[in-house]
């Protein structure tokens, strides 16, 4: 026997002599039978010297020579693919339900005993991610996606307004009596609704109690209607219930509205209790007394058209050329729709849901002196000329569209000239401020279109500063009747000067023209 295998045997037995008394020996580490020669021990009668250094290695951790390259794996060793990392959450496309995969051997062996060997472990493991994922890295094995629901990443996805305007929702109204005397006051209403067609046990959307403060209610002012809008609620058919209640903004909690109408000429109904049935829609559809959803839209579109109809009628009366300067038009309206919105997001600080038609107004008018400054095979008066007369009109129509969707809405009022309306929220009685707009524009539209027609579309240039001046200034007096707080003290005074000196400028070129 060789000196090196001598060596060998000695310091193998000394390890075995040094382990506790009553405990098994642990395994050999790199998987070789117990009794089993090494496999690093030489075999017999090979006479290669032993690796310097072996005598004081162990048995189980002795390297055989080489570069590890062509080592086998262990008998408990299994082999797989390389698994790749992936992200803890996987978004999928919108409506696909998330599917998590388990597996009884995701798990790696972390509670593994001392006598387990590093190669059982670590097959396992390997076996663990590459089935059915491993929950705490986040890995996943071939053919599975390992995914959780990610509500807020979809509805990211969706525009705002339009999450908005498909979400189901309530609108719930309470008819309160506002009595005939007194100041205005302020009215806390609560509403309690709870979802008729569950099945099974009630969710927490299945039901709601929201309270509602509604200020400036005018006594004399007829039956008042106090709308709520409730989100955040399954769709389905609710049972509502209404009721007044004391808070420190309305001590005394009105009454009940009698059962009836609201006061002529709108032919809105007061039902005879406040319990009420309703089923949740969208935006577009839902109810509010006093309101005709698509009204809006109706009116706006047929104002374009009616305007766009005027100037094309005008140009061509007068043998002009009509398509070029009708197109321009439309690109006018653009710029007002433009110009509508800036105004409106300028007044309230970075909102966009609304318009201003002054904006309107303003943008439209910029595009049309620069047209009628190049000048579309038309004189340059014409163009104005055209144009002033079916703006007007055109808004006299669409302005209409503000009474019926419950925007830019008056003060809430007992005069007999006040006409019941509602802003969505509250409805009441209030000063008409959108007809008296609309018939403005109408009013100076029709007096521009009989100016035209007398002078003829070239010498009726100036009728369009006449026409604006003449419409901005009115209306500055018709803005302290709306129910919206100023925006700058001194704006509409200042507004109401300029249109005054160009309405009289106006007048001294139409004069001399």
């Amino acid at each position: 026997m060789s000196q090196a295998k001598k060596k060998k045997g000695a310091a193998s037995a000394r390890s075995r002599g040094s382990a506790a008394p009553g405990r098994p020996a642990a395994p050999p580490r790199d998987g070789t039978p117990s009794g089993a020669a090494p496999r690093d021990a030489p075999a017999a009668g090979d006479s290669r010297p032993a690796k310097p250094g072996g005598e004081n290695i162990p048995a189980g951790l002795a390297r055989r020579p080489g570069n590890g390259e062509a080592r086998r794996p262990a008998a408990a060793t299994a082999t797989v693919p390389a698994v790749t990392a992936q992200s803890p959450i996987a978004k999928l496309p919108l409506g696909t339900r998330p599917v998590t995969a388990t597996s009884a051997t995701a798990t790696a062996t972390a509670t593994a005993t001392a006598t387990a060997t590093a190669a059982d472990a670590t097959a396992t493991s390997a076996r663990g991610n590459a089935a059915g994922g491993n929950a705490g890295d986040g890995n996943a094995g071939d053919g599975t996606v390992a995914i959780a629901a990610d509500t807020a990443a979809e509805d990211e996805d969706v525009p705002r307004w339009a999450a908005k305007a498909l979400e189901q929702l309530l609108h719930v109204t309470y008819w309160l009596d506002p009595g005939q005397d007194g100041d205005s006051f302020t009215a806390a209403v609560q509403f309690t609704g709870q979802r008729t067609d569950v099945q099974g046990k009630p969710g927490p959307a299945d039901t709601f109690i929201q309270e509602e403060t509604y200020s400036g209610i005018v006594p004399g002012s007829g039956p008042v209607a106090v709308t709520a809008e409730v989100r955040g609620i399954n769709p389905g058919t609710w049972s509502v219930t209404a009721e007044p209640v004391a808070s420190a903004l309305a001590p005394e909690p009105p009454e009940n509205a009698a059962a009836g109408r609201v006061p002529w000429p709108r032919l809105v109904t007061v039902p005879a209790g406040p319990d009420a049935t309703v089923h949740t829609s969208t935006m577009l559809r839902s109810k509010v007394p006093g309101v005709i959803r698509y009204a809006y839209a109706c009116l706006v579109v047929l104002g374009v058209l009616a305007g766009l109809g005027i100037m094309g009628a005008l140009l061509g009366t007068a043998h002009y050329p009509v398509l070029e300067p009708v197109l321009l038009s439309v690109a006018a309206v653009a710029a007002g729709v433009i110009g509508g919105k800036a105004w409106y997001a300028a007044v309230t600080h970075g909102k966009w849901d609304g318009w201003c038609i002054q904006g309107f107004v303003g943008g439209a008018a910029v595009v049309v002196a620069i047209v009628a400054a190049v000048g579309p095979g038309l004189p340059k008066g014409a163009f104005l000329a055209a144009a002033t007369p079916a703006l007007l009109i055109g808004m006299g129509i669409g302005r209409h569209a503000c009474f019926w969707a419950g925007c830019c809405c008056g003060r809430p009022t007992a005069s007999r000239w006040g006409i019941w309306s509602s802003d969505r929220r509250l409805g009441c009685r209030r000063m008409p401020v959108q007809l008296l707009e609309a018939w403005t524009a109408l009013t100076v539209g029709a007096a521009s279109l009989g100016v035209v027609l007398a002078l003829g579309l070239a010498r009726s240039g100036p009728v369009a500063i006449v026409a604006l001046a003449a419409y901005t200034l009115v209306r500055q007096a018709i803005l302290g009747l709306r129910d919206e707080p100023r925006h700058w003290r001194y704006g509409r005074a200042l507004t109401a000067s300029l249109a005054g000196l160009a309405l009289i400028a106006g007048v001294v070129l139409l004069a001399v023209s």
